[in-house]
């Protein structure tokens, strides 16, 4: 069965006659649709329609409605769920991977990753594994990502030193996908999309997912670090060096499923290019450090030997 977008219209607040414009967020099969509806007599009324076809999407609508019960400012509202999908605020927004953020804009990034951190909330998956559960110990497929056996063999001793220096690190609810395709910068607000990966993890890995695809350079990407370090009360140096430890990991991790979701996004261009962008970034934010842990230093001079 279709969309009954006059259903929606009444669970909205609007006539069940009311006129609709559809578009599409992507040519995926199920991908999330803006419905705009015309309004007698004042400004039409834009919401997003998201169907609830798989675990992922189900998440999001779990996690969005917890957000939104707790007063999260930082993500849009969920205006109804019906039998199959979930109506949400439609926020009009652009991110770092459309255009260059102005002044302040990473900032009000990292603040609001800061505040979700910051929530006492217990929704969305994970939340029965141990740390070691999702950072396992398993050797990280280096050859997938053309490393040479002289450049992997001494890389797997301070591989494992990250993994261990991360389970150390603060673990809670976290966005769980954080990159900034994912975060918005709205005209007042900056708002955090695509909760399909939301649950408990380590929280650093959604900050060293912001920072190694946004743009920054690795200066900029101290100070941010050290900025959500002063905004959860952490030592700003010790937080740096964990960041840097993360953005290896999770960089190396992403890497890896990259050419995956580049054949996934084949026929949308727009995704594609986030895709493509993301990679030169995350590639860039692999080599240039912003912390002076010995194990990340170890990592580089591995596998990016001078």
């Amino acid at each position: 069965m279709g969309i009954d977008f006059a259903a929606i219209a009444v669970a909205i607040g609007l006539p069940a006659g009311a006129a609709c414009e559809l578009e599409p967020l992507s040519p995926a099969a199920g991908a999330p649709i803006r419905a705009e509806y015309a309004v007698e007599g004042g400004p039409s009324r834009a919401v997003l329609v998201r169907p609830l076809h798989d675990d992922r999407a189900r998440n999001h609508a779990a996690v969005l409605e917890a957000l939104a019960n707790r007063g999260f400012a930082h993500a849009a509202r969920p205006l109804a769920f019906m039998d199959d999908e979930l109506v949400e605020e439609w926020v009009d927004g652009v991110t770092a991977l459309a255009v260059v953020p102005p002044a302040g804009a990473l900032a009000a990034g990292v603040d609001a990753l800061a505040a979700l951190h910051a929530l006492d909330v217990r929704e969305g998956i994970r939340w029965g594994q141990a740390h070691t559960d999702v950072l396992p110990e398993e050797e990280v497929p280096l050859h997938r990502l053309g490393f040479a056996a002289d450049e992997r063999e001494p890389a797997r001793e301070p591989l494992e030193a990250i993994r261990e220096a991360l389970l150390d690190g603060p673990f809670g609810f976290v966005h769980g996908n954080a990159t900034a395709g994912h975060v918005l910068f709205a005209r007042d607000r900056v708002v955090l999309t695509g909760f399909g990966d939301a649950g408990f993890g380590p929280k650093l890995a959604d900050v060293a997912a912001f920072l190694a695809t946004c743009g920054a350079d690795a200066a900029e990407r101290r100070e941010l670090a050290a900025r959500y370090a002063a905004a959860r009360g952490l030592d700003a140096r010790a937080t740096c060096d964990l960041v840097d430890c993360a953005t290896l990991w999770w960089g190396l991790q992403e890497q890896l499923v990259l050419p995956r979701r580049m054949i996934e996004a084949l026929g949308d261009e727009a995704a594609a290019e986030g895709l493509r962008l993301s990679a030169t970034r995350i590639e860039r934010a692999l080599r240039e450090p912003i912390g002076d842990a010995p194990e990340a230093q170890a990592l580089r001079a591995a596998l990016w030997p001078s």
